[in-house]
């Protein structure tokens, strides 16, 4: 018999997928460091963390694809179809991160209000925060804890909260700046960049979700076999 988890997926098919999760959180983390060097002044450094931001989303997403390939395999439609959703959301997750960096590589960083600066370390503290945090609840959920997985999901859900206000401030600095930015392409990137941001907090959030119903089916199967 198939060595399977208590969410009803085999053993290796999890491990696969927390994988996933782990080269995922890598792509965020790089390009939290990408920006964390630009505040240093250290360019050279920073462009070479974005770089390998956006050369790792080729490796997650050949991952993605072998993980969906294999859930055609899983037998319950109600766990497969949501492990698929979760998956594709964390795709999402690469992608918009995989989108910042590139605009990051193209914005005049050192020419933005510093308000805008502190906007944009704000953001990208809360993707780094909020996809830890997504990485924690699905280690939990895949390792047979559904209460641990469940309590940490919503630390995703507040984390969204702060990256809505963060965005919201955002926009407001580019209408007091906006007049002063002589390049109208300028502030469409930046504007672009910092909803990929914020769409990565929003991507988690819902990955989050998924994570939180497949807990709760783990956690009530858990208690009816008891």
């Amino acid at each position: 018999m198939e060595d399977v988890t208590t969410l009803g997926i085999s053993k290796e098919l999890a491990a696969a997928i927390l994988e996933y999760a782990e080269e995922v959180y890598g792509i965020v983390d790089k390009l939290r460091s990408g920006i964390k060097l630009l505040r240093s002044m250290n360019t050279g450094e920073s462009m070479k963390e974005l770089a390998n931001a956006i050369r790792a989303d080729t490796k997650a997403d050949a991952m993605r694809r072998e993980i969906l390939l294999a859930l055609t395999e899983v037998k319950g439609g109600y766990v497969r179809e949501r492990v698929a959703r979760l998956v594709r959301r964390l795709d999402l997750v690469s992608e918009q991160t995989k989108e910042a960096a590139r605009d990051l590589t193209l914005l005049p960083y050192f020419e933005l209000p510093a308000e805008i600066k502190e906007v944009i370390d704000e953001l990208s503290k809360n993707v780094q925060e909020s996809v830890k945090a997504l990485l924690k609840s699905l280690t939990a959920l895949m390792n047979g804890r559904p209460e641990e997985a469940i309590k940490i999901s919503r630390n995703v859900e507040e984390i969204e909260e702060e990256a809505d206000n963060a965005f919201l401030m955002g926009k407001r600095l580019l209408m007091k700046y906006g007049s002063k930015m002589r390049n109208a392409a300028i502030i469409l990137m930046l504007f672009n960049f910092m909803q990929s941001l914020e769409n990565v907090t929003d991507y988690s959030e819902d990955a989050g979700d998924y994570i939180r119903t497949l807990a709760l089916r783990e956690k009530s199967g858990s208690q009816t076999t008891s």
